[in-house]
């Protein structure tokens, strides 16, 4: 049985912000995994717990992992998406400052443990109608798209880049890093996608010799950026289909009763998508991936940054 060495780092005593970071083994590679960014994060919460829980169970750890699984502790306990501190988002500040506001300062702690792992992943709640999926910059990086494809969860899409996102600065460094998105609410856990993405992760950790068992081969589908479709008028919106469904342009996405249907404007798949609810015109009611090849004539965005030659394992 493993037990893990606990580093606790106080960011703000005032507010009891403190990290903890909760290491299994000793050697590397080593694997970041964090999740509790913002306020609507227990699914992603309770999916660390559940990989802390394997960990503990095994005999030892080949390589190592560090945990956080509360990254934005007093966001996470308001159940908000910025810090009332200074009204920043976490996912926006990285790589943060050690001199700076709460939210800056506990990404520079954060990103002092990124520049020291060999790949990360951010676990992020979605909606509480979507599919698990990976995002990344697959595109841009293939030490990014390495990674992803070794996930083993149905979809790995395109991620925007959004700057200060620790995926994404992380990527530009030269370190493989994704997000995964799970199915969620602000604080109601799913915990069947819970358990679909501890399995994945430990998925991972076998294909990479790090833990014993029977791992899995990896075959996800890769996709362009998430697509939104917006609901034209107000009134009760009806799906009329099921995420993770295939989609070809012009279906029937769904209904605004005695308004009119909702057309997928674009072939892909269905990653979210509103259950029966009151919209008001302009309300987000499905996202869609589309095949990356619909994509590949569209600009790129650029970095300002030139990236660093990539880490090899």
């Amino acid at each position: 049985m493993i037990r893990p060495q606990v580093e606790a780092v106080d960011i703000d005593l005032k507010t009891g912000s403190t990290l903890g970071f909760y290491t299994y083994g000793e050697d590397r590679p080593n694997l970041l995994i964090v999740s509790g960014t913002t306020g609507r994060s227990a699914t992603d919460v309770y999916a660390s717990y559940l990989i802390m829980k394997h960990l503990e169970s095994l005999d030892r750890v080949d390589g190592s992992v560090t945990i956080v699984p509360v990254a934005n502790p007093l966001v996470f306990r308001l159940g908000a998406a910025v810090s009332p501190l200074d009204m920043r988002d976490l996912e926006t500040v990285f790589p943060g400052d050690k001199r700076g506001t709460v939210t800056e300062k506990t990404a520079r702690e954060l990103w002092r443990h990124a520049t020291q792992a060999d790949a990360i992943v951010v676990l992020k709640t979605n909606w509480p109608s979507c599919i698990s999926h990976t995002v990344a910059l697959y595109k841009e990086y293939i030490h990014v798209r390495n990674l992803a494809s070794q996930i083993a969860l149905p979809l790995v899409v395109q991620s925007l880049g959004q700057q200060g996102s620790l995926s994404a600065e992380a990527a530009h460094e030269g370190i493989p890093a994704v997000d995964i998105e799970l199915r969620g609410g602000r604080d109601q856990v799913d915990s069947q996608a819970a358990v679909e993405v501890r399995e994945a992760i430990l998925n991972y950790m076998r294909i990479r010799d790090m833990i014993p068992g029977e791992r899995i081969e990896s075959s996800p589908v890769f996709t362009g950026r998430m697509q939104q479709l917006n609901a034209e008028s107000e009134g009760f919106f009806i799906p009329r289909m099921n995420v993770g469904e295939p989609v070809q342009a012009d279906d029937v996405i769904g209904t605004v009763q005695d308004k009119g249907d909702l057309l997928s404007p674009h072939a892909g798949v269905v990653v979210m998508l509103s259950t029966l609810s009151y919209v008001f015109e302009g309300d987000v009611v499905a996202r869609i991936a589309p095949p990356a090849s619909e994509q590949k004539n569209h600009t790129e965005p650029v970095f300002e940054r030139t990236p660093t030659v990539r880490r090899k394992w």
